[in-house]
């Protein structure tokens, strides 16, 4: 939460004012080739793209970070692989149709056995 200022208040100078929460971005169509690319909007109104890297309305593969999709997004196959991987030119790789998943590590997993109860982050170590 950011701290703002509230100079109308005696009791707490600062407020946690609420963030709002992050949008999903605006589907963009790219053409073209690097460095002479396109932008236009996606002719659906409010298409967007969510984080599976696929767009809601029209169904295109498109970039879940900035929301561009076209020639600046790159499908790979991997050999052996049974799924196809994507790399956008802003940097972000994706597997388009499926979520992100988040990898628990084991620091995260074991039990703390400091002596007493600590504060310290255990999965930092």
């Amino acid at each position: 939460m950011a701290l703002v200022y509230e100079p109308f208040t005696r009791e707490a100078p600062f407020v946690d004012a609420p963030r709002p929460a992050p949008a999903a971005p605006r589907h963009v169509k790219v053409t073209g080739n690097v460095p002479a690319f396109g932008y236009e909007p996606c002719e659906d109104f409010g298409c967007s793209v969510g984080t599976d890297g696929i767009a809601s309305s029209c169904g295109r593969s498109a970039c879940p970070n900035c929301g561009f999709g076209g020639t600046n997004v790159t499908l790979i196959h991997m050999v052996g692989g049974t799924e196809v991987h994507a790399r956008c030119t802003c940097g972000h790789t994706w597997t388009p149709g499926q979520k992100p998943v988040y990898v628990v590590t084991r620091a995260e997993t074991v039990e703390c056995t400091c002596p007493d109860s600590c504060e310290r982050d255990h999965s930092n170590d």
